[in-house]
């Protein structure tokens, strides 16, 4: 598996239901903090109770989500995992996260999205924007 270039990173957080107002200037921005991850299969990427610093995209591959010993769900391409960790400092992950074979992933560590986010409006505007939506559409709005 050859690593990505910014492009093919572009077009995986394309995918991103969190970041769907974003133009390609916007995706390209993120996709330069990104840094790909490569975990083969049974590997733990998130383990449960323990905080979160990064959020991770699924390019290709697929994780099991767990909790207490049983499969809840997996997850693959375009899905993100620990996305409140973007959010929300210590708050440790309900499941654990592990690859069920070779996965490869975009992790976007909290503190490069803080410094990304200080420096662009545009994305700042259109992340929350979303999480908006998607917590109107929780509540019933």
């Amino acid at each position: 598996m050859a690593e990505l270039n910014i492009v093919e990173r572009v077009i995986a957080l394309e995918g991103v239901e969190l970041l769907k107002n974003l133009g390609p200037e916007q995706l390209a921005r993120i996709a330069a903090i990104a840094k790909e991850v490569k975990v083969s299969p049974g590997k733990t990427i998130l383990e449960a109770g323990k905080p979160l610093d990064a959020l991770y995209v699924i390019v290709d591959g697929a994780v099991d989500l767990i909790r207490d010993g049983e499969t809840l769900t997996t997850a693959r391409q375009n899905e993100v995992l620990g996305a409140w960790a973007l959010f929300e400092e210590d708050d440790p992950i309900p499941v654990t996260a592990k690859a069920v074979e070779d996965t490869r992933l975009l992790r976007i560590g909290r503190d490069d999205f803080y410094e990304l986010l200080s420096d662009n409006v545009e994305i700042t505007t259109a992340v929350f924007g979303t999480l908006v939506k998607r917590f109107r559409k929780l509540v019933g709005q």
